[in-house]
């Protein structure tokens, strides 16, 4: 009887312990994860740069004689076409003698016509007011060809082999329009100060851009039409951003870490160059943050 009793309480003191056993399986902390897989596709980084328009065109309307403006035809920023009528001046002479000739042959006597000698935009107008005497050779508006837009870019000296391959790039002015433009020709003498190279960028528009203004250039500095991706969240660094690492599911409650080489990134992805993962693996996106190697998890439905 004794030994039944004995074998009794062995049996309940075995149970007993590995009930406790499956509860403390059952109370293992798991960090709750959501996962993603990679993306294949096209990563694209570029480098902002400043932008300056100019015109490399000009030219400056002046007076043949000294007289006086009589009429004004144009305003700023109007658009002019070669051989139309700007001004028309009255000189000295026929001021001083008070057009008194009534002979309608000599009507125009002392009158000069002043033509636009190309067309373009009228970007400066120094004589705009009638009645003002002006010297001979005086300016009287500065005419700026609009197909001679060019705005120039200062790039660093690192990038500028990046032109070679690739020489476009987008423009995007202060109203946040953006306009495609090609880099044509670098200036010979480069910024020492700034250890930059002036590149003069042809944008494709016919629109009217006022001079000096500031714009910022997209220069694409690489490119890879069949690149491996992640999304930022999934890749890990320490904290000097050398070594990179991404947390994988091995099965359906462990993640195991798994050190990666990162490539080129943009605003949302990071491209992967090594170990290549395929379309099946299931890389932690979100919970990965702090994970030890070989973590046990729980996957968010």
């Amino acid at each position: 009887m004794r030994f039944i009793l004995f074998s009794i309480l062995i049996i309940a003191s075995f149970t007993a312990c590995n009930r406790k056993q499956n509860n403390q399986d059952d109370v293992t902390p798991r960090s709750t994860v959501s996962v993603t897989t990679i993306q294949t596709g096209t990563m694209m980084q570029s480098e902002q740069l400043s932008a300056t328009a100019q015109y490399l065109r000009h030219n400056t309307v002046t007076t043949p004689v000294a007289g006086y403006v009589r009429f004004v035809k144009i305003n700023f920023n109007d658009r002019v076409t070669k051989g139309q009528l700007l001004y028309t001046l009255e000189t000295k002479e026929r001021k001083a003698l008070g057009n008194f000739n009534s002979n309608e042959t000599d009507s125009n006597y002392g009158l000069i016509n002043i033509y636009a000698p190309m067309s373009g935009v009228v970007t400066a107008i120094p004589q705009s007011q009638a009645g003002v005497f002006v010297a001979e050779g005086g300016a009287l508006c500065n005419i700026s060809d609009i197909s001679s837009l060019y705005f120039q870019l200062n790039i660093p000296f690192e990038y500028s082999k990046y032109v070679q391959s690739n020489t476009s790039c987008i423009i995007t002015l202060p109203d946040n329009t953006n306009i495609n433009a090609r880099l044509q020709m670098p200036i010979i003498q480069a910024n020492t100060g700034l250890q930059t190279i002036p590149f003069m960028a042809k944008p494709e528009t016919n629109r009217y851009i006022p001079e000096n203004i500031i714009a910022t250039a997209k220069l694409v500095i690489y490119k890879n039409s069949n690149a491996v991706m992640l999304p930022k969240s999934a890749v890990l660094s320490d904290e000097l951003m050398q070594r990179f690492w991404v947390m994988k599911l091995i099965n359906d409650s462990m993640a195991v870490k798994v050190p990666v080489i990162a490539g080129a990134q943009n605003d949302s992805l990071v491209e992967i160059k090594n170990p290549t993962f395929n379309s099946n693996d299931q890389i932690l996106i979100s919970g990965n943050y702090g994970l030890s190697d070989s973590a046990l998890v729980k996957i968010l439905k």
